[in-house]
């Protein structure tokens, strides 16, 4: 877009009023060669023909070295042709009346009307000459006793007409052609602002990020001088107001005073524009509804000048808000149907682990149970151990229904609530009552995505469930450090130690799972996972992975 505006800028306007009256300057001089040429073949006793030469070449002097503030002048104060129109006319009296070799010399307020002021502008200028051309003429009969050749006249004032019209109907070409070559840079523009503002969209990672593309186009590249756009909830009234203004050109959320409840009805009935300049402190404004189909999006509120804003940058907003609408509803449906298959895998995994442990440890307590009734009667000593049983198989099941709920995972989470959950999942489900956990957690997790803080602590709580069970360690140390971009968790224990190569040897998948698992995890997230251990030397495990995912650089 910008190439595309610096080639245009390049191309000068055939209509700007600039080039037009270097175009007179040039016809001004130029029409003083057939005095000169008359004067020469004249030969003797043309001093007076001089002299109105050299009296001529003063106003091309001036016109040609001030001629940026002639044009002004001229254009704001059309009476100064009268100067011009006098000197002519003394230069055709005193030169030979209609036989004037300043006939062309006199053409040049005539066509500077006709540019200028255009087709009605030469025709008027040409009639309030024509009295003064008869008088020069009369004047001239009065000097010289010769009479007028009406003939002559006649063609004079028929190429006065001629010419001035034909120059003014040009300019009124002109005009419509810079018109027409307006709107068409303007229509290339928009179509440059669609088109970097569609590949902007499908860059934007988030609602808010859309909405911040949206105004931005709206203030910098269509250049309304103020813009808002609000969302639709779940009930029909507009909320998430973001604005932005091409002064400031910075985003403002949460800063607009907005609590009515009109719904996008209510916008697109008559008076809504007054409502909203009201609202949002506009004196005119111009609002745009986000639609998807017949669904409600949103609404694109601009501050527009008080004549309105015309039918070329209507259409250009229009459908910068149907691609806005388009881009959004999209983005919400993904999310939607993430979260979805997100609460469907969720449930699917509960139910799973609730099928393999609590369904069976329940069965067998039902089990127990019903035979232990049927003992009672008969034999209450033996049915002693098996109401221990049932027991320890309820506990365990206690035990299962903690670890679900701990495995249960929340949106967002601090430094703080991380360390804290994984002490009370020590405390709680694995009951480490003799084992000293420290914590060392730096970094800030506000640029680890919820994939990569999530499978930090999934890792954490494995290697914890590990040291717990496996490594009869005392001592534990986790410590997470999140720093450029990168996410590094390193877990040791003072416990009994193995050998990494063997524990994650083939034969022994089964019972080192969680290793591998940890491994996959990781590499899954394009990072690494390095286990160090040594018997009755404890181990140190080093997860390094990066904050964001490189899948989608969202890691949602």
């Amino acid at each position: 877009m910008n190439l595309l505006a610096a080639r245009t800028n390049q191309v000068e306007n055939p209509g700007d009023p600039r080039l037009v009256f270097r175009l007179l300057i040039l016809y001004r001089w130029l029409s003083l060669i057939p005095p000169l040429l008359f004067i020469i073949s004249a030969g003797q006793n043309q001093e007076r023909l001089a002299i109105l030469l050299a009296i001529s070449l003063l106003p091309n002097l001036l016109i040609t070295f001030f001629s940026s503030q002639l044009n002004q002048w001229l254009t704001r104060r059309p009476w100064l042709l009268l100067a011009d129109f006098l000197l002519v006319a003394a230069c055709l009296g005193l030169s030979g009346g209609e036989q004037s070799p300043y006939y062309l010399y006199a053409l040049s307020p005539l066509i500077a009307a006709g540019f200028f002021f255009q087709l009605r502008g030469a025709i008027v200028a040409t009639t309030l000459f024509l009295p003064l051309y008869t008088a020069v003429l009369l004047s001239h009969v009065q000097l010289t006793n010769t009479p007028i050749n009406w003939l002559t006249v006649i063609v004079n004032v028929t190429g006065f007409y001629l010419i001035s019209g034909a120059f003014g109907y040009a300019a009124v070409l002109l005009h419509q052609l810079q018109h027409l070559s307006t709107h068409q840079q303007q229509a290339n523009q928009n179509l440059a602002v669609l088109h970097s503002f569609t590949a902007a969209l499908h860059q934007s990672a988030d609602v808010e990020a859309v909405q911040e593309v949206v105004l931005r186009a709206v203030t910098t590249e269509l250049g309304f001088g103020r813009a808002l756009i609000g969302l639709a909830d779940e009930q029909g009234q507009m909320t998430g107001w973001l604005q932005c203004s091409r002064q400031a050109n910075q985003m403002a959320p949460g800063t607009v005073p907005y609590t009515a409840t009109l719904s996008l009805a209510d916008f697109q009935a008559g008076g809504a524009a007054n409502q909203l300049g009201q609202l949002f402190e506009m004196a005119h404004c111009l609002p745009v509804p986000l639609l998807w189909g017949i669904q409600p999006i949103g609404l694109l509120l601009v501050e527009t000048a008080p004549e309105g804003v015309d039918a070329t940058r209507r259409r250009s907003l229009e459908a910068l808000a149907r691609q806005t609408a388009v881009a959004i509803s999209m983005m919400q449906t993904r999310l939607r149907r993430a979260k979805e298959t997100a609460v469907q895998a969720e449930r699917a995994r509960i139910a799973l682990e609730m099928h393999d442990t609590l369904s069976q440890s329940l069965f067998g307590i039902v089990f127990t149970l019903d035979g232990a009734e049927k003992l009672l009667d008969r034999d209450p000593t033996a049915i002693r151990s098996e109401l221990l049983w049932a027991r320890e198989t309820a506990e365990s099941a206690r035990q299962e229904i903690r670890r679900a709920i701990h495995d249960l995972w929340s949106e967002e989470i601090t430094p703080e609530a991380f360390q804290s959950d994984l002490n009370q999942y020590a405390t709680d489900v694995l009951q480490a009552n003799t084992l000293a956990l420290q914590f060392d957690i730096r970094g800030s997790f506000d640029t680890l995505s919820p994939r990569a803080c999530r499978s930090l602590y999934r890792m954490t709580q494995e290697c914890l469930t590990n040291i717990v069970h496996h490594a009869a360690a005392t001592e534990a140390r986790v410590c997470v450090d999140v720093e450029n971009g990168r996410a590094r968790l390193v877990v040791r224990d003072n416990g009994r130690g193995f050998e990494p190569d063997i524990a994650l040897a083939q034969e022994h998948g089964q019972e080192h799972f969680g290793l591998r698992g940890m491994q996959n995890r990781a590499y899954s997230l394009g990072g690494t996972c390095d286990i160090f251990s040594q018997p009755e030397a404890g181990t140190s495990i080093v997860i390094d992975i990066p904050t964001a995912w490189p899948g989608n650089g969202t890691g949602k």
